[in-house]
């Protein structure tokens, strides 16, 4: 996999979060429909596929009870508890989220702060553009 610079400062500003936020455990940034853009060290490649799957699929739902139930279509916050720990989701520029699992003693607050701190730094760098099919589809 190629890496950039900005994957790699991307990749600084995580771990980063994590280190300054305790109970972190990963961070990890995805496409709305379910990609691993980037993460921190502590998680392989799979399963940051498998968090990211996750988190996408918690996102859509969601997005989903928001336009059925509130008062706006959008992308809100998501937050899941299960035994040993949290998942947090948020917004992360166009097309992205930010998705942090946190241990169970973790200050909810204090990871929420913190991740919505960093998107508002770095937001714009936080986009993924929706994916297109390789060919153009012009079958002449």
């Amino acid at each position: 996999m190629n890496t950039t610079d900005a994957d790699r400062d991307l990749d600084w500003l995580l771990e980063n979060l994590r280190d300054k936020t305790p109970g972190t455990k990963h961070v990890l940034v995805l496409t709305r429909d379910g990609l691993k853009m980037c993460f921190t060290g502590g998680l392989d490649e799979d399963r940051a596929d498998q968090l990211a799957a996750l988190a996408a699929g918690i996102q859509s739902l969601s997005v989903s009870a928001s336009a059925e139930f509130g008062d706006a279509i959008g992308a809100g916050q998501a937050m899941v508890e299960f035994p040993g720990g949290l998942l947090l989701i948020v917004p992360a520029g166009d097309g992205a989220h930010l998705a942090v699992v946190a241990d169970e003693n973790a200050d909810v607050g204090l990871v929420g702060h913190n991740m919505n701190e960093l998107v508002e730094q770095i937001g714009v760098y936080l986009s993924a553009a929706p994916r297109r099919p390789a060919g153009n589809g012009d079958p002449t």
